[in-house]
């Protein structure tokens, strides 16, 4: 009775289900696979790097120089109009020094390396192309809101940086993972788009992007914090350890997704999420104001990291 039930919901919601039939928990598929993609020795190399004392901008080229497809768009991105850099960059090492910057650049860099291995497809919401939109418009709303937050909360740039760019891994693992899913998932929002895409796919599979996100980032042994932002992204009521950054990242999303950016165009906001960060709702209102100039400039990106 259960599964006739449920399978009759998903037929309500999206009858041109094309004859496939979605699992009702994901989580014995999920635990059934016995190898994810490795973590890129680009990425491990980059890792190691940033508990390097003696770390500077010459290991920092010559790590991205060994991978040529980071390197090449490590200098692409250097000149995007985003940044208006009109000389020229021949070299990684020019595209830090001249443009980018060095922390920056160690993040970025561990941002692309990380994401290198998993193929997704590039189209829709949840595609590989929506999600750099989203994640580079993220890095540059979350630090604003950032800088906009007392200064005894101790927020990290970098960690900020990395939470904004990798908060939405789940997407890009599931379409690598469990292709099927992913595509029945992408019917699912399209025929629902005043639904929450959080909720659907929680519905639809039992997990959801934020548990399959964090469990790549535990079997890759990336920081707790990265892993708990991961996980949480979507608990507005969230108060455990590192809660702030969780939060900031919730914010992000449903302000992003106040102008059609992202998976939380349908997500709420309570009151005291404001209240926690210190911040008023008309601050934030200005700030993804401020960025629709910008958003040109990441949509050429994006465009750029998906061909």
């Amino acid at each position: 009775m259960q599964s006739s039930l449920f399978n009759w919901t998903l037929n309500a919601i999206n009858p041109q289900n094309n004859g496939f039939t979605p699992p009702m928990d994901m989580r014995e598929a999920i635990s059934s696979i016995r190898a994810l993609p490795p973590l890129p020795g680009s990425a491990v190399r980059i890792i190691n790097l940033i508990s390097d004392p003696k770390a500077d901008v010459d290991k920092l080229a010559e790590i991205i120089e060994m991978d040529p497809l980071l390197a090449a768009q490590i200098i692409r991105w250097s000149t995007s109009s985003l940044y208006g850099y009109r000389g020229k960059i021949s070299s990684v090492r020019d595209a830090i020094v001249r443009v980018l910057g060095f922390n920056f650049v160690l993040d970025l860099a561990l941002g692309l390396a990380v994401l290198a291995p998993l193929r997704a497809p590039k189209a829709g919401v949840i595609g590989t192309r929506m999600f750099w939109i989203h994640a580079l418009a993220s890095a540059l709303l979350m630090k604003k809101l950032a800088q906009k937050m007392p200064a005894d909360f101790n927020l990290n740039a970098q960690e900020v940086f990395l939470a904004a760019l990798l908060h939405n891994i789940g997407f890009p693992l599931l379409g690598h993972q469990f292709p099927g899913e992913f595509d029945y998932l992408s019917k699912l929002i399209n025929a629902n788009p005043s639904l929450s895409i959080y909720n659907l796919e929680t519905f639809a599979f039992g997990v959801n992007h934020t548990q399959i996100g964090a469990w790549l980032m535990s079997a890759w042994s990336l920081p707790r914090l990265i892993t708990d932002v991961v996980y949480h992204h979507h608990n507005p009521f969230y108060r455990g350890e590192h809660c702030q950054l969780t939060l900031l990242t919730y914010l992000n999303d449903y302000l992003l997704g106040q102008i059609g950016i992202g998976d939380a165009a349908n997500q709420t906001c309570p009151e005291d999420l404001w209240n926690v960060l210190s911040l008023e709702p008309a601050t934030g209102l200005e700030i993804i104001d401020s960025l629709q100039d910008e958003i040109v400039a990441i949509t050429d990106m994006a465009d750029m990291l998906t061909q």
